[in-house]
């Protein structure tokens, strides 16, 4: 039994290339094949010293103590692959070797960074190809010089790497310098590797890694196969432009003209918004024509998608540039993220989710906390600024807590994260209750509105109508949710009619800031969105009377 492999592990990822169209092409032959891969791959790895600690669908996931034998069992599992009969369905992989810190946490690992850049290496790779990265490919270089001798396959073939340049992969933090594995028996020439070089893009370096999302990310995928304009929605802080850049990143192969992102937050006016377009994709003006016009024809047979980035306070200029861009150019889709929908034909909304949490109230220990996303961001930003933190049964329930009062929320949990370096998770569990003035430790590169909680929120407040504003703040005595028919009894007085309430609670749901239990047929707010309602509230020296009337 191999013991699962600790500290700096060399990861190796493997993934069937055009398994749905070999699904749809040899159904009845592809599971005898799949049967061979899977026997071929698990006999490599494992006779090179490696575990396998995942099979997702067709794809390996597996762990090495020593980076020579990953190495080896990627030139063996190549070798086998080739020289395999097989009936119809002909299986090629991709192989996808990084090197990095993580932990073996009795069931899964710990180290979500390495993880999903050995990911991305993988991804970037064709069937028959191995591609190590940089981290990988120095390890080798060390081990090469400890022992002296050159790195040879089981069958005394000598292994070396090509050298493929700088590469930006697909997960946006910093490129990395990526090699081809090249032997005597292994295809040697590929078409460019799948980065997002490959494509023109003004998609921005991130500092920091993505998080979870898999299942959400699929299904925003899909809805951008079956329309042109896809508006993600939802409150502040939950992570909508990370995602839309992401997706972006990891569709960019569908555009032919590639991907660009219009970022609005910071436009006020909105007869600019076609020139803000044309500056991000560096179209050049005719001074003969009007921007939209030199836009549209620009536009008119590209295949690309444009991302139109915090549209809410430009939300009527948006739709309808959106709409008439989309009815000029047949092969344009955009992406926009908005705290509403922009409520235009062929629009598509997707709600954006707050990370899974966990159940403050549940008995839970650390490996069982580690499992959920909004929990694997809270470690992933407090190892950036405290290396030996480490989450324990004793500290567990208090980071579930944290989760869980947050909403999942991105920002939220980061600016909570921003404080293991002063504070126990404990000591900033206890002061959640004054989460305005707690998490407050945004960088000072964010825009204004992201540096701290607060601001967040605030941003949100002032695009209200005064009478949404109003029923925000009532609407905070509510514990649990509340119906229609309750709302319309407590929130209302000279300022709000009983007849204005259903359209202000329509408002407040499209503008996420309400959230509707249609099984329930209940309405409900985030609690940190329900607690900046209530300071308001008190703001305006109310509380004491809708709290009577509630």
């Amino acid at each position: 039994m191999i013991t699962p492999p600790s500290g700096i592990v060399t990861f190796l990822f493997t993934d069937i290339e055009g398994s749905t169209k070999l699904a749809q092409e040899f159904p009845d032959t592809l599971p005898v094949a799949l049967e061979k891969h899977h026997a071929i791959l698990r006999k490599k790895i494992e006779s090179n010293n490696g575990f396998v600690f995942e099979i997702i669908g067709d794809a390996f996931c597996s762990s090495f103590a020593d980076v020579c034998d990953a190495v080896k069992a990627a030139h063996d599992i190549q070798i086998s692959l080739a020289s395999e009969k097989w009936d119809d369905a002909v299986i090629k992989i991709r192989i996808g070797i990084h090197s990095g810190k993580a932990e073996w946490n009795n069931s899964t690992y710990m180290g979500y960074i390495t993880l999903a850049r050995t990911q991305r290496v993988m991804s970037a790779a064709f069937g028959e190809q191995v591609i190590i990265s940089n981290d990988t490919n120095e390890l080798v270089k060390e081990k090469i010089l400890l022992t002296n001798k050159e790195i040879r396959s089981s069958g005394g073939e000598i292994i070396s790497f090509r050298d493929l340049g700088e590469r930006r992969l697909k997960d946006l933090i910093q490129p990395v310098k990526l090699y081809q594995m090249t032997a005597h028996g292994l295809r040697e020439e590929f078409p460019p590797l799948k980065t997002l070089d490959a494509r023109p893009n003004n998609l921005p370096l991130q500092l920091t890694s993505f998080i979870g999302r898999e299942d959400e990310m699929k299904k925003i995928k899909d809805g951008l196969k079956q329309t042109r304009l896809l508006t993600l929605t939802g409150p502040g802080g939950t992570g909508k432009t990370r995602l839309a850049i992401q997706i972006a990143a990891d569709i960019i192969d569908d555009f032919a003209n590639g991907v660009w992102i219009v970022e609005l937050a910071s436009l006020l006016e909105p007869d600019l918004l076609p020139q803000s377009i044309v500056k991000a994709l560096g179209i050049h003006e005719n001074p003969k024509q009007k921007v939209e016009e030199t836009l549209s024809d620009f536009l008119k047979d590209k295949e690309l998608l444009i991302i139109l980035d915090n549209c809410e306070h430009l939300i009527h200029s948006c739709a309808g540039l959106s709409e008439r861009l989309l009815q000029y150019s047949a092969k344009l889709k955009i992406l926009a993220t908005s705290r509403e929908p922009l409520r235009c034909s062929g629009e598509l909304t997707h709600r954006t989710s707050s990370l899974a949490l966990p159940d403050a109230k549940a008995d839970i220990t650390a490996e069982q906390l580690s499992q959920y996303e909004s929990v694997r961001l809270f470690i992933e930003r407090a190892l950036a600024l405290k290396p030996d933190f480490r989450v324990t049964n004793e500290n567990a329930p208090a980071l579930a807590a944290i989760c869980s009062h947050l909403d999942g929320i991105p920002l939220a949990i980061e600016l909570a994260a921003a404080r293991i370096s002063v504070l126990t998770i404990e000591k900033i569990y206890e002061r959640l209750n004054s989460r305005f003035k707690l998490l407050t430790g945004g960088k000072r590169t964010s825009l204004p509105r992201q540096q701290t909680l607060k601001a967040l929120i605030d941003w949100s407040y002032d695009l209200l109508s005064e009478n949404e504003k109003i029923l925000w703040s009532r609407l905070s005595v509510f514990s649990g949710g509340w119906t229609l028919e309750a709302s319309e009894e407590i929130c209302i007085d000279e300022k709000i009619f009983p007849e204005e309430v259903l359209d202000l609670i329509i408002n407040l749901t499209d503008k996420s800031i309400v959230i509707y239990d249609e099984k329930n047929q209940r309405y409900r707010m985030l609690e940190t969105i329900k607690q900046y309602g209530a300071e308001k509230l008190e703001e305006a020296n109310e509380h004491k009377k809708v709290a009577d009337s509630h």
